[in-house]
């Protein structure tokens, strides 16, 4: 079990974190499911995880997800019980470190709990997500509790379907109807530099 919790800090560490073996390191695949050496390696790591995102949601007041903007949600790991939005929404997951637990339609971005989706995966889960709402689907975007990586990719989606002017508002927007989101420097930064690759300027940060 030391070994198992020693692994997981090394990958999640600044030298490690955006390689693509540490995002791998727990057996996530891209259709989201984990390997069976992945579960065989860490189950501790696994298992405890999702215990404790179990407990969270028992005693937890913030609800499971949140609609931000009309068929825009923001929330946690749905393998929970009422973690799923209504409608059977194309799914955005920002782990790497859970399973994925919706049906249907899916990306997979993986990244580390407090750290940030690359600008280019910022604008894939975005331009994904677009054209998923454009097909009149309702979209999810969830990390593990649905307060920071979820919200970076939630902030570009809204700015692309014009429901904000920048990411700041679209922050903003969003913060006011779940209290609990929040950007680190890291997560900021991120979409600074998503905001000049997308607009070509600095007139969005």
């Amino acid at each position: 079990m030391a070994a198992t919790g020693f692994a997981v800090a090394v990958a999640s560490s600044p030298i490690a974190v955006n390689t693509k073996v540490s995002k791998r390191l727990l057996g996530k695949r891209a259709d989201g499911s984990i390997a069976w050496w992945g579960m065989a390696l860490f189950w501790p790591y696994h298992v405890g995880l999702q215990t404790k995102l179990w407990i969270y949601r028992q005693v937890a007041t913030e609800p499971s997800y949140t609609c931000v903007a009309p068929g825009w949600y923001i929330g946690g790991w749905p393998g929970v019980p009422g973690g799923l939005p209504p409608g059977n929404p194309s799914v955005v997951d920002l782990t790497c470190e859970l399973p994925r637990r919706s049906p249907g339609r899916y990306l997979c971005l993986p990244t580390w709990d407090n750290d940030a989706p690359t600008p280019l995966q910022i604008e894939t889960g975005a331009q994904w997500a677009f054209k998923e709402r454009g097909q009149g689907h309702p979209v999810f975007v969830h990390c593990a509790h649905g307060h920071g990586r979820s919200t970076v990719v939630l902030c570009a989606c809204l700015v692309l379907v014009k429901a904000a002017a920048s990411f700041q508002e679209a922050f903003a927007m969003t913060k006011k109807l779940r209290p609990g989101v929040k950007l680190n420097r890291k997560q900021y930064a991120s979409l600074v530099e998503w905001d000049k690759m997308r607009f070509g300027n600095a007139k969005h940060s």
